[in-house]
């Protein structure tokens, strides 16, 4: 009996010590909320017009969606933990802009927009936003995916048969470090349209990062698995799809999230110099007349869009090595 009880006592303090933990995950995005409202409640604002509903609905948004990603979240406490803390920093983040501009005039004039009039640019170009964002994806989705099929072709290859491999790696050398945006203006002049010369730049800058990684990733696998899998008789397809693409996945993967980073970098600098359309095109104009209040609701517009799509691909690397938990 002495013994049940023991146990008993060890579970329930296990059990306690982790409510304690997913506890913790809510105090401090909790605690920032209610102080963030409060602050923006009792100071009034520099603009006697300007409502105090924008903020505070974006502050309670926030938590909404924090307490919502972490109830719904069945992954690690790591996983977890980081999703509080990332809250903790955004909600910090938003209550400076808000203090500095709004609330005590630190930061005034037409160049540092308050988070309201971003809110309220939002709500007016929200249409104009998810346009300028088709045609972006267009020239993305084409640039990128060219890299994709390339750059882990040529790298399974270059890694697999020495004799090409040993005329890629110097190439690669050379050519890799070259930042791809100085090739702009060139692609734009030679190239027969602005699409053509943004898909080659966003392919050139996604290539050789999905390239090398593919190839580190092929040329690094234990050859005793290959010299093994051939002395059983396995055919060259299946040795790609059961040994070499599984081991070498991981690598690609690093590869492929560079190269989508890159991507967008070189998508919004070449709509700047010569597109009449996409997110990028939309600050070069916003900027050019000098409203900085579009200018940062586009950089927050390209923020947003971009984690979503790099949680995407995080989620699809996931999925294809779950066999190595």
């Amino acid at each position: 009996m002495e013994i049940i009880s023991t146990n008993q006592s060890k579970v329930d303090e296990v059990s306690a010590g982790t409510n304690k933990i997913k506890l913790n995950y809510y105090i401090f995005p909790t605690i920032l909320t209610t102080v963030a409202v409060l602050l923006v409640t009792i100071f009034p604002s520099v603009d006697s017009e300007t409502s105090n509903i924008p903020i505070v609905s974006l502050f309670l948004g926030i938590y909404l969606a924090f307490f919502l990603v972490l109830f719904f979240n069945r992954g690690e406490e790591t996983s977890k933990q980081a999703i509080s803390d990332i809250t903790v920093v955004l909600l910090f983040l938003l209550l400076g802009w808000e203090l500095a501009t709004n609330r005590f005039g630190w930061a005034t004039g037409f160049i540092y927009p308050t988070p309201e009039a971003v809110i309220l640019q939002f709500t007016q170009d929200g249409k104009d936003l998810l346009d300028h964002l088709v045609s972006s994806l267009g020239l993305l989705a084409s640039g990128y995916s060219l890299a994709v099929i390339f750059g882990i072709s040529l790298g399974t290859l270059s890694a697999w048969y020495g004799r090409l491999g040993r005329v890629m790696n110097p190439v690669s050398s050379v050519l890799a470090p070259v930042p791809p945006i100085i090739l702009i203006p060139y692609a734009i002049a030679l190239l027969p349209s602005f699409r053509a010369s943004s898909i080659f730049i966003i392919f050139i800058g996604a290539f050789w990062p999905i390239f090398v990684a593919t190839l580190n990733g092929v040329a690094g696998i234990d050859q005793r698995y290959v010299e093994s899998a051939r002395t059983l008789g396995v055919s060259t397809f299946t040795l790609f799809r059961k040994i070499i693409f599984p081991a070498a996945l991981s690598s690609i993967f690093t590869g492929l999230t560079i190269g989508m980073t890159l991507s967008f970098i070189l998508l919004t600098s070449a709509e700047m110099i010569g597109a009449n359309a996409g997110v990028g095109f939309y600050i070069k104009l916003a900027t050019d007349f000098g409203n900085y209040t579009k200018v940062v609701t586009g950089i927050i517009f390209i923020g947003i869009f971009v984690t979503f799509v790099m949680i995407l691909l995080r989620r699809l690397e996931k999925h294809l090595l779950r066999w190595q938990r």
